[in-house]
């Protein structure tokens, strides 16, 4: 080859699609050496547990994250095959992002941010850890990924496949993952209506409002389905524990909420009142007023983590007289405990010896050198200069003003420049602002992972952003 053609060559899109694929392939390679099992906490440690067979399946835990990770087990002989995978969605994800960047004709130095993404103190600091909520927002954002290119690539269709198994995946890592799914429903709809033909194109075409509707519906139910499907194929091959754990948000409810007179006569049996009258008093003293399962409530009903709480259906009486029957105090309470939450953070960075809890399952505890080179970098720097990088309230703010530049785009000339990024900048933002305030009703505490995903797809928005100001920008340079 001669030396201009190789120096075109270099200059072309596919050169820079391998670069940006070189920076994701060895910043993950450095990412999982470091940290490489994986950090776990005690509710991590009960899913190891439940994997390696030592410790029963319940649904305390996604199932599905305990038998995917003992099929990896099983087939590479590792514990940490699972940080692996979760490591490689996101990679996956980060530079399909920066390869559409790339060819879509903005700014290259623009694309190297869709894998710079992953070395965001905010997307490291829970990246480290094998919490479901950190692999559900990595399955969220590949989805998301494989989508667009089904949008902007004719006759990529087949990524449907790859794209629906992800949101089944993501929803049986967190429930209240349908939250953030509904927004990315209606952008499936939206992707779907290129490759539509005969009926459906016809009806898309003359009713279009109604069409996305449906075809939203459509996705939602496709994947609702392979979410009951997966979980009755689980439960099929082994045997699942139902313990109930959505009597933690009834607890904390009744006990934050009902005064204790009212509860006192309440019709419910003596011992179930006196334990809630006398948690709650320990909790207050404590200044906790959320998660009493944990605080002080003593667990379940042997007293070990996870075990399911005694009068369970009683518990659940008491919510329905007594809570919902009055909305006022009821919305003051979760009011109360969303602030907390919408407002502030923590366990923004897991350090890998913390509470020992990896050496009380067996689960090697990685190199502590990890901890020297990033948390500094985390906690030191990040958190500490720019904590509200660490906040709900933030995210949810530059999503709102994303929301409101893709309105105002829309209503200025209804699609953008095309390529336009303005329905990916769309569905992450709304996404991420479902994700948040559908934690009113549930949420139980205000750690950092609660709100990985509305920062990492607010993040991926930002970027697709710039990147279309760039585009913007190189088109009114064109003669």
């Amino acid at each position: 080859m001669s030396r201009p053609t190789v120096l075109g060559w270099l200059r072309s899109p596919l050169a820079w699609d391998l670069l940006l694929a070189l920076v994701t392939v060895v910043w993950s390679f450095v990412f999982i050496r470091l940290f490489l099992p994986g950090r776990i906490n005690v509710d991590i440690g009960n899913q190891y547990q439940q994997a390696i067979g030592q410790a029963p399946f319940t649904d305390w835990h996604p199932p599905v994250m305990s038998i995917v990770w003992r099929l990896l087990i099983d087939l590479t002989g590792r514990p940490g095959s699972l940080f692996v995978l979760q490591v490689v969605l996101l990679a996956a994800a980060a530079l399909i992002i920066g390869v559409i960047i790339n060819r879509s004709g903005a700014p290259r130095w623009i694309s190297l941010l869709g894998p710079v993404t992953m070395a965001t103190p905010w997307a490291l600091s829970q990246l480290t850890t094998l919490w479901k909520d950190t692999q559900m927002a990595a399955a969220l954002m590949l989805a998301v990924a494989l989508l667009v290119i089904t949008r902007l690539v004719p006759k990529a269709w087949l990524l449907w496949l790859p794209a629906i198994l992800l949101l089944v995946y993501a929803v049986g890592l967190r429930k209240n993952a349908v939250f953030a799914l509904i927004p990315i429903a209606v952008y499936g709809a939206f992707c779907l209506r290129g490759p539509l033909r005969g009926g459906l194109r016809t009806v898309m075409e003359r009713a279009p409002r109604w069409g996305l509707a449906g075809l939203s519906v459509l996705v939602i139910g496709v994947v609702g389905f392979g979410s009951v499907a997966t979980e009755a194929v689980i439960e099929s091959r082994v045997e699942v524990a139902h313990n109930g754990q959505i009597s933690q948000i009834f607890l904390d409810d009744v006990m934050f909420s009902v005064p204790d007179a009212e509860l006192r006569a309440a019709d419910a049996p003596a011992e179930l009142k006196d334990h809630i009258s006398s948690a709650r008093d320990t909790c207050l003293e404590k200044g906790e007023i959320w998660d009493a399962y944990w605080n002080c409530y003593g667990r379940g009903d042997t007293g070990r983590a996870f075990s399911p709480l005694e009068y369970q259906d009683e518990l659940k009486d008491l919510w329905l007289n007594e809570v919902i029957t009055h909305p006022v105090r009821y919305i003051e309470y979760r009011s109360a405990v969303f602030s907390s939450y919408f407002f502030s953070s923590k366990l923004e960075y897991w350090e890998a010896d913390w509470n020992g809890e990896a050496e009380n399952v067996g689960y090697e505890t990685g190199s502590v050198k990890a901890d020297y080179i990033f948390r500094p970098y985390v906690e030191d720097f990040a958190l500490a200069t720019f904590p509200m990088l660490f906040k709900p309230w933030f995210w949810s703010l530059v999503a709102a003003v994303m929301l409101g530049l893709a309105y105002r785009e829309h209503k200025r000339d209804g699609t953008g420049p095309a390529p336009s990024f303005w329905p990916e900048i769309t569905v992450l933002s709304t996404s991420s602002l479902c994700y948040v305030f559908g934690y009113f009703p549930i949420v139980p505490a205000n750690h950092f992972r609660y709100t990985y995903w509305p920062a990492l797809a607010v993040t991926v928005a930002f970027v697709l952003w710039l990147a279309q100001r760039g585009i913007q920008r190189v088109r009114n340079l064109e003669p």
